[in-house]
């Protein structure tokens, strides 16, 4: 299906049944999902999807459908369907659709032109690989639970009444294991993941590897004391709590009252050593694209700078309502969903210390490699209390892995006594964060 010839056929019908304004986002896509088990292909998967998404505005009323496509025979009820939707919402004065800007012309690193020549038996074969790898890199690694690849390619059109015509064209590799290393006596499992758009650079060796070591040194936990000491977070750990610390920084929350960043734009709400940034111009980011799905275009952004809060993430609605212009966050979950406002890459930028200079600062506390229900965690008032795991660290040295313990505090707490930010920026998806040292923290045990 040739999308521009399909994006403009739905504009014009949309247009000529009298509705001011219409955008049309259309998305396009092909991927391939595998599993193995035991070295054998256990799910394949290989699917073309095509839809559009149809946003139409009406004095101040907003009318949204969406439709699967395939020979052009659904555009008629496509428009039909978001054009008798406008008939029965409520107007808004701020909804509006943005006009044309100038796009960064930038490498961004988002297409593997190589991706498509791939053939299947090489992508079945690094699956297989990545499986294979956690099982060798231990005796004691008995289950590998999940060992998945997926790799897409796809293309995004954008068109608006307004005159904005923009698309692009990306791709996607990741990869995922989940296993449990069983020692006898005690079980524990370890997980690991990554993601790149070029297909050969994504290493599936690294992650076998790494999610095997993840179960490996939990075994033999024990309980500790409750006390209250420094913490180290992990990067995967530290992008648990950025998960959580997403949210207040939509302008939408801070809208409605349910940001605990309302109101704090100039103050000091982290450690000075603390900067956070979502940046959509991040080459080869996941959640990187030239323009955001309004079509406005991405751009870098200071969220808190030297500890300081900066600002909030805009979508065209909220920029309106704020009387300001849009950050570029106007995001999609696909074709079957309205512009909310979503971070792009957001990630906490990296200090200038090693583990061991971490460590060294820590003396006696607490590493925690994982985190279990941070979806508890409190956006409004930042309050959360977490089950952990982790090493426990004597002298700077890790001196035993623990389990069943807990953390508690409050997120501004929590990032106002941070005392180290390590030089180990990594990325899981779209979110990213090197390890922080946080200043005591309430850790319950045995």
């Amino acid at each position: 299906m040739n999308l521009t010839k399909t994006g403009k056929q739905i504009l014009s019908r949309t247009l000529r049944q009298g509705v001011e304004d219409a955008e049309i986002y259309l998305l396009s896509s092909h991927a391939t999902t595998i599993e193995v088990k035991d070295q054998k292909i256990d799910a394949f998967v290989s699917a073309s999807t095509c839809g559009a998404g149809l946003r139409v505005m009406q004095g101040d009323c907003v009318g949204f459908a969406f439709a699967a496509l395939s020979d052009g025979s659904e555009i008629d009820a496509l428009v039909k369907n978001a054009v008798t939707a406008a008939e029965f919402t409520e107007p808004d004065v701020y909804n509006r659709l943005p006009a044309p800007s100038d796009i960064r012309d930038a490498d961004l690193q988002l297409f593997d032109a190589g991706l498509s020549k791939v053939p299947e038996e090489e992508k079945i074969e690094r699956a297989m690989t990545l499986e294979a790898e956690a099982r060798k890199r231990d005796k004691r690694i008995k289950v590998v639970r999940k060992a998945a690849t997926r790799d897409s390619e796809y293309t995004v059109l954008l068109l608006n009444s307004r005159g904005v015509d923009l698309s692009f064209r990306g791709t996607a590799c990741s990869a995922s294991i989940t296993v449990m290393a069983d020692d006898g006596s005690h079980q524990e499992m370890g997980w690991d993941s990554d993601f790149s758009r070029i297909f050969a650079q994504l290493d599936v060796r690294k992650i076998g590897r790494e999610g095997a070591e993840n179960a490996l040194r939990l075994l033999g936990a024990k309980a500790v004391p409750t006390c209250k000491v420094p913490v180290l977070l992990t990067p995967l750990t530290a992008v648990a709590f950025l998960e959580v610390l997403a949210t207040p920084f939509s302008a939408n929350a801070v809208q409605k009252g349910k940001s605990l960043f309302r109101d704090r734009v100039g103050e000091a709400v982290a450690a000075s050593t603390f900067q956070l940034i979502d940046d959509g111009l991040l080459p080869g980011g996941a959640g990187t694209a030239p323009f955001d799905d309004e079509g406005v275009p991405m751009q870098r952004k200071h969220l808190i700078r030297n500890g300081v809060l900066q600002g909030y993430l805009h979508n065209s609605y909220t920029a309106a309502k704020a009387g300001v212009v849009s950050t570029g966050n106007g995001m999609r979950s696909g074709y079957a969903s309205i512009p909310h406002v979503g971070t792009t890459n957001l990630y906490i930028e990296a200090g200038d210390l090693t583990e061991e200079q971490l460590l060294q600062a820590m003396g006696k506390g607490l590493i925690v490699t994982e985190v279990m229900g941070m979806h508890t965690a409190n956006p409004i008032s930042g309050d959360f209390s977490v089950g952990v795991s982790g090493l426990w660290v004597e002298k700077g040295r890790p001196a035993h892995p623990v389990r069943g313990g807990a953390i508690a505090g409050n997120l501004i707490d929590l990032l106002k006594n941070i005392e180290g930010v390590g030089s180990d920026l990594r990325f899981y998806g779209a979110k990213g964060s090197p390890s922080l040292l946080i200043g005591n923290l309430s850790v319950s045990g045995a």
